[in-house]
């Protein structure tokens, strides 16, 4: 069984186009244990999670080192846009064509890095209405959990 574990990044750039990203790394059931343990044992000290923004250069190699021999692959979408764009918006473009791929790459559990409960709410109104489209399938069940309870995320 493959999961998805995803999260976002936003990256405004006054003059030009403003850049939003959603990843998700895929995991096959089999190496979540494995792959929880190794994160943690990359965190520092009293730090509740690893955030990569957070690293220093020096730990942003060493970390990398690490997960590149994990058992993972990951999946991007990225929606280039204007200032008249709302960042909501370039999410959603951006989580409805993540959720498309996932579900053709075979993946049954996707789990998002929670915002807040007004904001992952509309993700469910759009995952509501990617499913009554039929561009996803009944198969793929989608929750929101935040990244300080699940290290894969």
């Amino acid at each position: 069984m493959l999961t998805a574990y995803v999260d976002e990044s936003l990256r405004r750039r006054p003059d030009d186009c403003s850049v939003y990203a959603m990843a998700a790394v895929v995991v096959d059931s089999t190496d979540h244990d494995d792959i929880r343990a190794t994160l943690e044992s990359l965190r520092l000290g009293k730090s509740p999670r690893l955030h990569w923004r957070e690293e220093s250069s020096a730990r942003q190699l060493a970390i990398t080192k690490r997960l590149a021999g994990m058992p993972v692959h990951g999946i991007v979408t990225v929606y280039l846009h204007g200032k008249e764009t709302r960042t909501e918006r370039a999410r959603r473009r951006c989580l409805e064509k993540l959720l498309v791929e996932l579900d053709h790459a075979g993946v049954t559990t996707v789990l998002i890095e929670s915002r807040s409960p007004d904001q992952d709410h509309l993700d469910l109104l759009l995952l509501m209405g990617v499913r009554k489209t039929r561009a996803l399938s009944k198969n793929i069940r989608v929750s929101w959990q935040s990244s300080h309870k699940e290290p894969l995320l």
